[in-house]
């Protein structure tokens, strides 16, 4: 049997490879790759440029959509993988366990033709418009914790600066939530297209500024710390912003904290996802996924072959014009 192709990063450098062969085990199960989302942050950390560190070596892919290899049974897959035995995975708090490893990072990923993955991580996908809608689960966690676990509990107006998948799925979100969504862009091009993909979802989508909101969330941290700079300048006395996933190890803080202070703003971090209080941000995404919409079609529509990667990455990091809201790895079956 011909093994399979998988990328990964080794000495610095992304390159096509056997995908590594783990022993096959009743904890284990092997997955057929279908679709393979591209997130935000494998986009920065396969740049060059990247200063933070990667296993070594490091197969990519956690957005991972295919079909289980002994039964053809459509899933995708969770990537947190906690301890189970320390007090964050107890409380259910799996994405604070300092033993947590991830598929994609830790565990190879799916930036492949095939993966074997704990069968915990295994969920079926449930009846989606689209089966290639299920990489966006990821993406709507994040999206649902940062709600859930980092905004006030009344609604209000909210503020999101972004415009990758977790801005559209944490505005998707909010005003399910009774939040009045106004989401800002940083170029005409950007916000035409967000407009665009929002479809009926009632969002106000801004070019640069926000009108003053309760709550801000930073859904774009990255290189610098401008989008922080920008959640703190729109929010208002009292308000709280909420930043999620996490910036660029080099980044720091530039913000003059007495104001932040004086203003009684409470900043906080909504990294990743969690499975506490008796709710699974990752299962509960996925099945707001059911609902569709043409924002779901939206961010799945631009779509490489598996051996396009390159091309897949050279698009996200072009111009706003014509770099996609989200690229998607697709394996024929």
């Amino acid at each position: 049997m011909t093994p399979a192709h998988a990328w990964a990063v080794r000495d610095g450098s992304l390159r096509l490879t056997a995908a590594p062969s783990p022993t096959d085990t009743e904890a284990t199960t092997l997955i057929h790759v279908r679709y393979s989302g591209i997130c935000g942050s494998d986009i920065a950390k396969l740049c060059p440029s990247w200063r933070g560190p990667v296993p070594r070596p490091w197969f990519p892919g956690h957005e991972i959509v295919g079909t289980v290899a002994r039964t053809v049974d459509w899933v995708c897959v969770d990537p947190l993988i906690g301890c189970r035995s320390c007090p964050a995975c107890t409380d259910g708090h799996v994405h604070l366990c300092h033993g947590l490893q991830r598929v994609g990072w830790d565990l190879p990923g799916g930036f492949a033709e095939a993966v074997r993955v704990p069968s915990s991580s295994v969920v079926r996908l449930p009846a989606l418009a689209d089966p290639a809608h299920g990489v966006l689960a990821d993406a709507m966690a994040v999206a649902l914790h940062g709600v859930r676990c980092g905004l006030p509990t009344r609604p209000g107006r909210l503020g999101v600066i972004g415009t990758g998948a977790i801005a559209v799925c944490t505005a998707v979100c909010a005003v399910q939530a009774g939040w009045e969504v106004h989401l800002a862009a940083r170029s005409a091009e950007r916000r035409d297209r967000l407009h665009q993909a929002l479809g009926d979802v009632p969002v106000a989508v801004h070019q640069g500024t926000l009108p003053p909101c309760e709550a801000v969330v930073d859904a774009a941290s990255g290189q610098d710390d401008a989008p922080l700079r920008q959640a703190v300048s729109c929010v208002r006395d009292g308000g709280t912003v909420v930043v999620q996933n996490a910036y660029a190890p080099q980044v720091t803080l530039s913000l003059p904290l007495r104001d932040v202070f004086r203003r009684s703003i409470t900043v906080r971090g909504s990294y990743s996802y969690c499975r506490a209080k008796g709710r699974d941000d990752f299962r509960d995404g996925l099945t707001l996924l059911t609902y569709g919409g043409s924002w779901a079609d939206s961010l799945t529509k631009d779509r490489y072959p598996l051996l396009d990667l390159p091309r897949a990455l050279a698009d996200l990091r072009g111009t706003d014009r014509h770099r996609p809201l989200k690229a998607l790895l697709t394996v024929d079956s």
